[in-house]
């Protein structure tokens, strides 16, 4: 089958969206899907065309990365990924990943990220985990605090259009400080409030809770649902589901999960997408309160390591010279890194490597989330210099853990 890759022109929104929903199995309203149309002008898009028919898309969006140590990256962002169910398994995927990546090389871009909606597609590309994000559900009745934290700021209830306002600002100043946060898209931006004011999965209309600080500035968001049960024989039953929250701050972060967990009525909270490491966690006075399930978030794909080996710090000072394998088997390549907490360098270099392992591994490793030396146990580093890997675990390990933020 030929199969051209072209970019996306301005008039072909509406097939572009129309090849999304059939690949998702999905069909959706009049009005979102005229919705979704006006915001694909924000994607960077590409078609993939057979005999005269649109059957594969894929987009691009330009975000930034935070890397350990607080440097910011520009990002590739793979986005709108889908092929048409009766083209699959024919390498259509492949030549539109092959084109995004082409394309953000060719952008400069020193590394490209997704969510993978499955995890086993992208790896093939040179896609690695980096991140993992968390569900979490506590029963509010087993949820009290080991000690009633300090406050100084003040919360307050919000409507959509101050969150609105908010959340543009106060999400770059969340990404400012956290490892792994990708920054804001204008395309997710205009989706995420979409059915705000609509009931969602039996789930009522989202409501918002801002943290101000003791000067009065906005220095955290919450946005939630809730529904509620209420028989003669259990009496109150009810669900708080966090849509998000956001918090630049400690006492921000702590005062929002404790207006969930002491919330009126609620018996339950849950909340996807949260860091891996949340440090609320361990305020509560019974640990097994706070049950966690963890699953991948952000993967990475290096596109130039020196690039971005360079941009961020490292948690010991040492010297490697690593060599790195890409998927296709072309030549390795071979960087010398030298690095610590003030900073690093890493240049290309022709010296014997003291480990080797894939472009995938080094994408998981980069923001500090896999230990190098769980990939070594797993067959996915070598060793060549002996003690490399200690040394190699040690330097690339960064707390607190990255987390990605929102689904991009």
């Amino acid at each position: 089958m030929d199969v051209e890759i072209r970019r996306t022109a301005p008039g072909d929104a509406e097939d572009f969206v129309e090849v999304i929903y059939a690949a998702l199995g999905q069909r959706p309203s009049p009005d979102r899907f005229a919705a979704d149309v006006a915001d694909i002008a924000a994607v960077r898009g590409w078609h993939a065309i057979a005999e005269g028919r649109l059957i594969g898309v894929a987009g691009l969006l330009d975000l930034r990365l935070t890397l350990p140590g607080g440097s910011r990256l520009q990002i590739a962002g793979v986005t709108e990924v889908g092929v048409l169910p009766t083209h699959r398994r024919r390498g259509v995927l492949t030549r539109l990943m092959t084109a995004l990546l082409d394309d953000a090389r060719e952008r400069g871009d020193a590394v490209a990220g997704l969510m993978a909606t499955e995890a086993p597609i992208y790896g093939r590309f040179g896609f690695g985990a980096a991140d993992r994000v968390a569900r979490v559900e506590v029963e509010t009745g087993d949820a009290s605090l080991r000690e009633p934290p300090p406050e100084e700021g003040r919360l307050e209830i919000a409507d959509l259009a101050t969150a609105q306002a908010e959340l543009p600002g106060l999400h770059e100043r969340v990404c400012a400080v956290r490892n792994g946060m990708v920054s804001l898209s204008l395309f997710r931006s205009r989706r995420r409030y979409r059915d705000a004011a609509s009931e969602v999965g039996g789930l009522g209309a989202t409501r918002f809770t801002l943290h101000r600080d003791a000067s009065g500035a906005v220095d955290g968001l919450l946005g939630y649902r809730t529904k509620l049960d209420w028989t003669r024989s259990t009496g109150p039953r009810g669900d708080l589901q966090v849509e998000e929250l956001w918090a630049s701050t400690e006492e921000a972060e702590a005062s929002l999960w404790r207006f969930c967990l002491q919330h009126d009525l609620m018996t339950r909270v849950t909340a996807n997408w949260r860091p891996s490491d949340e440090a609320f966690a361990v305020c509560l006075a019974n640990p097994r309160a706070w049950r966690q399930t963890l699953s991948d978030g952000l993967w990475l794909r290096p596109l130039d390591p020196a690039a971005l080996l360079s941009g961020r710090r490292y948690g010991r000072e040492d010297g490697l010279v690593l060599e790195v394998h890409e998927p296709d088997g072309a030549a390795p390549r071979r960087f010398r890194l030298e690095g610590g907490l003030e900073g690093a360098i890493c240049v290309p270099s022709s010296a014997s490597p003291d480990l080797s392992l894939g472009v995938a591994a080094l994408g998981s490793i980069c923001l500090g989330d896999t230990p190098l030396e769980r990939l070594h146990r797993a067959g996915r580093v070598e060793e060549v210099t002996p003690g490399a890997v200690a040394r190699a675990t040690a330097m690339f390990g960064w707390s607190p853990a990255p987390w990605s933020g929102a689904f991009f």
